[in-house]
């Protein structure tokens, strides 16, 4: 009788240890995925040629609290950061941001400071990712 209430008490508990455990990992692939979004951005804004004459919209400044950027080309302004299997139903979506400001130099140069933040909620909780690089005009 004793065996079979510690084999009990240890089923419980594995159940319940592998449920939290289960939570965890799902926290964590949503965070892998908000900042693979953030810094496929940032390497975008990095890598796209810019002159003096044209410079492209992800380098173009913004207010100081930044615009709303859709990185998808939708019209939705929603990113999506994960979805169920193959159906595509959209899980967690957040809403990426850009900052860009020009940054003063003894040199007049054109340097910009390139900030995108993406925040989104996963069981009710608000959570925020962002890199900041630094990025000069090409001529």
């Amino acid at each position: 009788m004793t065996a079979a209430v510690l084999v009990g008490l240890v089923a419980v508990s594995s159940v319940q240890a592998f449920g939290v455990l289960n939570r965890n990992a799902a926290g964590n692939r949503i965070i892998t995925n908000a900042r693979v979004i953030v810094q496929r951005n940032i390497d975008t804004a990095l890598s796209v040629t810019c002159g003096k004459s044209a410079i492209p919209a992800i380098l173009a400044t913004t207010p100081t609290a930044g615009t709303v950027y859709d990185d998808d080309g939708g019209a939705a302004n929603i990113v999506t950061v994960v979805l169920a299997g193959t159906g595509g139903v959209q899980l967690v979506q957040g809403t990426l941001t850009r900052i860009v400001t020009s940054v003063t130099n003894t040199d007049a140069a054109d340097i910009r400071q390139i900030t995108f933040r993406l925040n989104y909620t996963f069981r009710a909780r608000a959570y925020a990712y962002s890199l900041t690089t630094m990025r000069a005009i090409d001529d």
